[in-house]
């Protein structure tokens, strides 16, 4: 795992351009939209926010992607992810975990919701690994659809709230 972890770290540095923020590499496993994605955002698309009790003390949150002319229904649009306690060291499996072919409003969407209180569904671990002001996030997760994705965020100067 640590190895798979270094090399999608290095391939990501090595896809990014020098003004990307934040990069992901997205492998979906099966069903229509099977293969690998890159996704890339110049803006500060993550961010830990500082939260007040009950919660727990950070939540991690990334959209990388967003509103494209090609609506193109082969093409990751959108990759979205909430990790309600980004203080956890190691897999997490409570989060909120989007991806988006295609037309943002109209297109496929695969889900996973396994936060309290949330209904969708959906399973497997968020990894959040911060250093210094950046972060890797490692996700491997199976959608309330039944579709199974894995990938890797290489995110640039985190911001926090």
């Amino acid at each position: 795992m640590r190895m798979m972890l270094a090399l999608a770290t290095g391939l990501l540095a090595t896809l990014a351009g020098d003004s990307d923020r934040a990069t992901a590499m997205v492998t979906v496993a099966d069903g229509a939209h099977a293969g690998t994605f890159v996704l890339r955002n110049v803006d500060i698309p993550c961010e830990i926010t500082t939260e007040r009790p009950p919660h727990p003390k950070h939540q991690f949150n990334v959209t990388l992607g967003g509103y494209t002319p090609n609506k193109d229904a082969s093409k990751l649009t959108i990759l979205m992810l909430i990790v309600p306690d980004a203080d956890v060291r190691g897999p997490n499996k409570t989060f909120f975990a989007s991806i988006n072919f295609g037309d943002v409003s109209r297109g496929t969407q695969y889900n996973a919701e396994t936060r309290p209180g949330e209904k969708i569904g959906g399973s497997g671990t968020v990894t959040v690994a911060p250093h210094g002001q950046d972060a890797t996030v490692t996700l491997d997760v199976k959608s309330a659809e039944g579709v199974a994705y894995k990938g890797t965020i290489q995110c640039t100067g985190v911001s926090r709230y």
